[in-house]
This record gives C-alpha cells, structure tokens and sequence, in this order.
C-alpha cells in the first residue's frame, strides 16, 4: 500500500539531536570564543600592568636619579665653595706673611739705617742743649739767641695755659726746634705717686701741646730724672707706659748746676759744663753729651750764659743738634 505523504513541511528541529548537539557546539564555540577573549584580556592586562610595572619603576628610578644627582651637585658645590673659601683663607694668610715679612726687612733695614748712620757719624761730636720747666719768660730769649747763632735746641716743656706760653709752644715747634714733655704739673709727689697718676699727668701735658701746636710729642724727660729719688714706684713702671706709646725719654750726662735753689753766677754755669764734658769716662761718650738747662723766669743766669757755651762747644768741634732718631739714648741707670 502505497504510504500517503504528509503535507507538513519538513522542519529542522533544533531541539533535536542534530539541533542539540549543533547548539552545544555553538554554545560550545561562544564558551570558546569567551574563553579565548578572557585569557586576551587577562594576558593583555598582565602585560600592561607589567609594562605599566616597568615604566613605574624606571620611572621611580629616574626620579632616584635625578634626586641623587641634585644631591651629587649640591655636595659638589658645597665642596666647591669650601674649597674656594680655604682657597681665600690660604691666599690671605700668604700675603699676610708676605705683608709681614716685608714690614719685618723694612724695620731690620731702617735699624741698620740707623746704626749704619750713627756709626758713620761716630767721629761728628754732638751737643744737645736741652731746656727743662719752660715756657717762662725767658723763652724768647733763648730762641733768639739760638737764631742768632743758628742753632737748634730741645725743650722739655711743663702745662702752662697763659695766651703768651701758648704763642711759646708754637714759636718752638714754628722755627725748627723740638718740644718734649716734662710732665704737665712738676709735682713729684703727684707724678710718682702710681702708675694711674702718671698716665694722668702724661696724658695732659700731651694734650696741651698737641691743642696749642697741633704737634703730638713723643719725647719725655722725668722730672728729676729716671734715676730720681723721690718716686717710691719702681721706675720702670713709668718706663714702660711710655715704651707702650712709642714715647722715648732722655735724661743727661753733663749738668750745668743752674737747678740749684741759689742763682749761680754765669761763669759758673759756663764751668760746669765744660768740666762735665771733660769728666766724662770715655772719648765715645764726650762725642755725644747732652746738657741740662732750665728755662724758668728767675734763671737769668742761664740765658746769660748761653752765648759762650755755644761758641765754647762749637770750637771744640761739637755740632749742636737737635734730638732726633739718631740720638744716642742717654739714659740714667734706674734705681728702683
């Protein structure tokens, strides 16, 4: 019998067994493909977080660079500087030196200067006519018998503040002479009373002539001498104030007598100081004398006998001079 044929069409089943196996298959492939897109992801994330990683890291490492290199330069440049500035230092301390050594050849040739000169005049006879306690009356006539002869002198000068001393001081240092100091009061008792009263006194008669005359002396005589006896002060106390301002002090090795009490006639003022030359131990120290004379209002004597002496010392060959940095130090051996 022959089979009737159906009109329904012929439909795939998907459901079917050839359906379902070709749906695993394709759910099969998607799972694939996922899976597949997963491990991309997966592997293209681990490979830009490593990249990433690296980046980081050799970023970070160059910022550690960078940062050790700053420090690097600013070490060096601390280095640098330090160096620069020892560099300085040094440089500073050598012309130090230098400065110092030359200071050090010029004063050693400025003394042999000096002791070449004093040696080379050794055969010149000297005489310095040193005047203490003026100004006085008797000043102006001093200075002009000292221009008459033309000659120079020293004065060892006392504080006065009289217009007419004041015009004194000037005349001194105006016409050639040289102004020392004699202490400003002529007060032993006051002036050696200590140290601290002899700068006192120091600083005063200093300071008067350096107001009157605008010229600092720095030459001093002690009243009574260095080898005095009244001062109950070790002298070289009083010595060492003045080594200390670069003041030298002179005292004598001939003395005329005219600082006696009594006023000594002229011939006997002219005699004292021709046989104090005379009694001096040595030809070396009568090359070199230096006499003590007062200039004081009541010493009229003394003036009087000024023009012989001069024409007495100048024909026995003496240059009368003025006190200078060639001068012999005639000084006293101190007692105390």
């Amino acid at each position: 019998m022959r089979k009737k044929k159906s009109n329904q069409k012929k439909s795939f089943n998907k459901y079917g067994e050839c359906g379902t196996i070709d749906l695993v298959y394709r759910v099969k492939g998607r799972g694939f493909k996922l899976v597949a897109m997963t491990a991309v992801s997966v592997m293209l994330t681990l490979m830009f977080c490593y990249s990433g990683g690296q980046a980081e890291a050799e970023l970070d490492g160059r910022a550690k660079d960078v940062l050790i290199s700053g420090v690097q330069v600013a070490a060096l440049d601390t280095i640098a500087a330090e160096q620069k500035e020892a560099a300085a230092a040094a440089a500073a301390a050598a012309e130090e030196i230098k400065v110092s050594e030359e200071v050090k050849v010029l004063k050693e040739a400025r003394e042999k200067s000096t002791e070449d000169v004093r040696e080379s005049t050794t055969s010149v006879k000297k005489a310095y006519l040193t005047f203490d306690d003026g100004p006085s009356s008797n000043t102006d006539r001093i200075l002009d018998i000292l221009d008459e002869y033309n000659v120079k002198g020293n004065f060892f000068v006392i504080g006065r503040f009289s217009d007419s001393y004041r015009d004194q001081y000037k005349r001194i240092i105006d016409e050639g002479h040289v102004l020392g100091m004699h202490s400003y009061s002529h007060i032993y008792t006051e002036i050696y009373e200590s140290a601290d009263a002899f700068t006192a006194d120091l600083n005063h008669v200093q300071y008067v002539i350096y107001d009157v005359t605008g010229y600092v002396p720095t030459i001093y005589r002690f009243p009574g001498g260095s080898s005095n006896l009244v001062s109950t002060v070790d002298m070289h106390e009083f010595i060492d104030i003045l080594d200390k301002r670069g003041i030298v002090y002179y005292d004598w090795n001939v003395n005329s007598g005219d600082a006696d009490t009594s006023l000594l006639g002229k011939e006997q003022i002219i005699d004292n100081v021709f046989t104090g030359i005379k009694a001096l131990d040595s030809p070396e120290e009568r090359n070199e004398v230096m006499i003590l004379f007062h200039d004081l209002s009541q010493k009229t004597t003394t003036v009087e006998a000024l023009p012989t002496v001069i024409e007495g010392l100048q024909a026995q060959g003496y240059v009368i001079a003025p006190i200078d940095d060639y001068t012999k130090l005639i000084q006293h051996p101190n007692v105390k």
